[in-house]
């Protein structure tokens, strides 16, 4: 009789732990990211004629920036935004039709490009790059994005375009004078 009075008593004490636990347990277990996503981001990865910006436009957080990005996404993990922004450093899976535009940008369109942002840095508060359907590219073809450099950004926007973004901002459009922006549409 004692010996199942003290095993109930550690089960239940151990449930207490676990239970006490759980909550910050799942803040630790990171859910998963999707097979297309993973092998897209690989493909990116080792595709010549992509390039990452090395530091965001206000602070600094190296586990936020693109290509942490893509390596998380590849490694089966969402994407971390940066704790300034409004998502606050949440995790966050890319979406595989961006990938795949990113991907189609460089093999099919035959732009080289730099990538500054996926979900990192700041963006408006209900930003669609909170939700892992945007890339933000400063440098096509070896030229910064700007109305005055030479950087073909309105063919690089009608490529993003015709791959399915169904929002494209560049030079002209409030607070995208620098990149181009390109963002597919919500999954339905």
């Amino acid at each position: 009789m004692r010996h199942t009075r003290l095993s109930t008593t550690a089960i239940a004490t151990a449930a207490a732990i676990a239970l006490a636990a759980g909550p910050a347990a799942a803040h630790t277990t990171q859910p998963r990211t999707s097979s297309a996503a993973a092998r897209l981001a690989r493909e990116i990865l080792n595709t010549k004629g992509i390039s990452y910006a090395t530091a965001h436009v206000e602070h600094q957080d190296a586990a936020s920036l693109p290509r942490q990005n893509l390596l998380d996404t590849a490694n089966g993990r969402p994407a971390k935004t940066s704790p300034w922004g409004h998502a606050h450093g949440a995790r966050v899976g890319l979406d595989p039709r961006m990938l795949n535009g990113v991907l189609k940008l460089r093999n099919q369109y035959h732009y080289t490009f730099t990538i500054s942002e996926f979900v990192g840095g700041r963006h408006s508060p209900n930003s669609a790059h909170y939700k892992g359907r945007v890339v933000d590219v400063n440098y096509i073809n070896g030229k910064h994005v700007g109305k005055r450099t030479g950087a073909p950004y309105r063919a690089f926007m009608a490529a993003c375009r015709n791959l399915g973004a169904n929002l494209v901002l560049g030079p002209g459009d409030a607070n995208h004078d620098t990149h181009v922006h390109c963002q597919w549409p919500t999954h339905h």
